[in-house]
């Protein structure tokens, strides 16, 4: 029997190389029945099959299962967004909580009808949906589950901004946005952003002389706003988590987990 379960054993690592290599050859077979792109994109599946150790560790993050699936029940998050979010940096944080029994909703603003004079026309499905993008590119509808003036900061373990230049533009303007994200961060409960996503704890007044990272082209910005800037996958700073990118997910992930668990154990 010992035999029968090192022979499997063996097998198993020997054909995982054989599995992603085979994964990554048809990703690249189906790019010859695609056309051209219309507008620039962010493809996951070329973030998961990029070859280098941060697509490696995006890979296994979003496709392993966890060792332990109930590590954070009972745990509740909310994910702070609005349309233009980077779909991956918005799925990929919600798949990741679930796995391991959080409970999680998509909070939102409520949809505000623009007076004409500005000219702006939403389809009737941004009264219950956000839109999502990668890059560039419109990508898809997610339902939302709770407003942000139906919930209090009392509901939630920990908060999350994902990014996206135009999603965190839309939220930092909102003073029901800066109230919430001021009053989880007063509280020392996890208060976390990615890529442009830090550019709401700018408005919340909460970044100055915090240490704090986002998207490259923003760093300047927090900066500016008094935070001290490093260049890393992820940054703590107490109750603060940040980072710059997708395939920072990995990283970013795994200090959220580390600070909720925490936060935990001093209840």
């Amino acid at each position: 029997m010992k035999k029968q379960t090192l022979f499997c054993m063996l097998f198993v690592l020997c054909f995982i190389p054989v599995l992603a290599q085979e994964f990554e050859e048809n990703v690249k077979e189906l790019e010859n029945y695609s056309g051209l792109p219309i507008v620039p994109r962010l493809s996951t599946e070329l973030l998961i099959t990029g070859g280098s150790p941060e697509n490696v560790a995006l890979r296994n993050m979003l496709l392993t299962k966890p060792e332990n699936p109930t590590i954070l029940k009972g745990k509740k998050i909310a994910v702070l967004s609005t349309d233009g979010v980077e779909e991956i940096e918005l799925i990929g944080p919600i798949q990741y909580l679930k796995k391991r029994g959080a409970e999680v909703h998509l909070v939102a603003p409520r949809f505000q009808t623009l007076p004409r004079k500005y000219g702006v026309v939403y389809p009737q499905q941004r009264a219950t949906h956000i839109l999502t993008i990668r890059y560039m590119e419109n990508a898809s509808w997610i339902p939302i589950d709770k407003f942000i003036d139906d919930v209090t900061v009392d509901d939630y373990d920990g908060l999350i901004i994902p990014g996206g230049a135009w999603n965190p533009d839309s939220l930092r303007h909102d003073p029901k946005v800066q109230k919430f994200v001021r009053e989880m961060y007063s509280q020392n409960k996890l208060t976390a952003a990615i890529c442009h996503g830090p550019l709401v704890f700018v408005n919340a007044g909460i970044i100055r002389g915090k240490k704090a990272t986002c998207f490259w082209n923003v760093q300047i910005d927090i900066q500016n706003a008094g935070a001290n800037v490093m260049d890393q996958a992820v940054v703590v700073d107490e109750n603060m988590v940040t980072s710059r990118y997708p395939f920072d997910l990995p990283d970013f992930m795994k200090a959220i987990e580390e600070k909720i668990l925490k936060q935990g154990d001093k209840k």
